[in-house]
């Protein structure tokens, strides 16, 4: 009797508390599923870039009003999806769907530009496309290519008009300072020796013009990379008894001593870019004669087991302390402007600086205002590129 009595409470309960309680609850979650059903679905209506849904067959279930703006004359819902965006045409939806899969696609529809991202989402057994517009972006990158493109013709042209100057300028300066050397032997053979000063200048100044197209030119090779390096084996003493010849002239025009003095071996030699080395000495040299208006400039060369030092010491206008931290940047000049009382383009020090890391040269500077200047050229004799006086010997 007892068991037949739990029985039926039993029943009871679960007809009239337990059935009603799962009721409530799924009504609970199937409004819950509408409600947001319904919060995305007015996201999608709301958003300002197009969305799309299809089935596994790719027919439209959704497709939100941006996305309607896009085909204003057709009626998206049930329509193919392959047939409105053709970038679908090879997808396999069940598979898509199926995998989860995603990509993307530009494409342009109208005279729009826009980006799809594509993904599958097999739980609810649909795919849903989002776009971007991006016809500004496709814009500017079209603006950005044919201003490369024209960047690209400008620095041609660059190039070439500067090779073109070059040699249009050379030629005639190599002429005129061949005939001045011409003219200062005659000169001195017929003992007009108060000319020999007029034929100096026009030298010195052919040369002063020749290595500021030569500055242009190096600054324009390193600043595209065009500058390709050939390193050898060259004699530092030789290198700089050639260029100390070149400037000499220049020092005797100012009234000034230019000096050469060497302690290590004449045959010592350092495996370096011959060019670059030698317009890492020019320049320093041309800028201590040029700042230097009375005294001397003196190049001495010395060094030990691993390292060959050269000094170029002047005494010159000098630099502040501020200057020399800034020494190495292009077109800078401690005196800047029409009024400054020294000639040239800035560019000297920033051309050395260059070249003198292309040989990974180090250059110390020591200077002080009105009592000139020291720069020491460091080349390290160790495996990498200076070859110790032994080794020079036996190749």
């Amino acid at each position: 009797m007892l068991f037949v009595v739990i029985i039926a409470v039993t029943l009871i309960y679960y007809r009239f508390v337990i059935i009603p309680m799962r009721k409530r609850h799924l009504e609970s979650e199937k409004n819950l599923r509408l409600e947001q059903a319904e919060l995305m679905a007015l996201f999608a209506s709301l958003s300002p870039d197009p969305i799309f849904r299809f089935d596994e067959n790719g027919v439209i279930i959704l497709a939100n009003n941006s996305a309607h703006k896009i085909f204003p004359d057709k009626i998206l819902i049930g329509e193919n999806a392959q047939n409105i965006l053709p970038f679908l045409g090879n997808y396999d939806f069940k598979e898509f769907i199926m995998n989860n899969e995603s990509s993307s696609n530009t494409a342009l529809l109208g005279e729009n530009y826009f980006q799809f991202i594509t993904e599958g989402i097999n739980k609810f057994k649909v795919c849903q496309v989002y776009g971007r517009d991006i016809t500004e972006l496709k814009a500017t990158e079209r603006d950005l290519k044919d201003a490369l493109v024209k960047a690209e013709e400008s620095k041609r042209l660059k190039e070439f008009f500067l090779a073109q100057i070059s040699h249009e300028i050379r030629s005639p300066l190599n002429v005129i300072v061949g005939y001045s050397d011409f003219l200062m032997e005659e000169l001195r053979e017929e003992k007009r020796a108060e000319l020999a000063p007029i034929l100096r200048s026009v030298k010195n100044n052919s040369k002063r013009l020749y290595r500021t197209f030569d500055l242009l030119l190096n600054m324009s090779q390193i600043q595209t990379g065009k500058y390709s390096p050939r390193f050898e084996r060259i004699n530092i003493f030789a290198l700089l008894k050639t260029i100390y010849s070149d400037f000499n002239s220049i020092a005797e025009e100012k009234n000034i001593s230019l000096t050469l003095a060497n302690t290590v071996s004449e045959d010592t030699n350092v495996f370096v870019d011959h060019y670059a080395l030698s317009q890492v000495f020019i320049n320093l040299i041309d800028n201590a004669i040029k700042y230097t208006n009375n005294g001397s400039v003196d190049i001495k060369i010395y060094g030990n087991d691993t390292e060959v030092l050269i000094d170029i010491t002047d005494t010159g206008k000098g630099m502040s302390k501020e200057f020399i931290e800034k020494i190495f940047t292009p077109f800078t000049q401690e005196e800047m402007g029409y009024t400054r009382r020294y000639e040239g383009t800035g560019l000297g020090l920033a051309i050395v600086k260059s070249f003198a890391d292309l040989n990974n040269t180090k250059i110390k500077i020591t200077s002080e205002p009105n009592k000139g200047s020291k720069f020491t050229v460091i080349l390290n004799g160790e495996k990498k590129w200076g070859i110790p006086q032994s080794k020079s010997q036996n190749s």
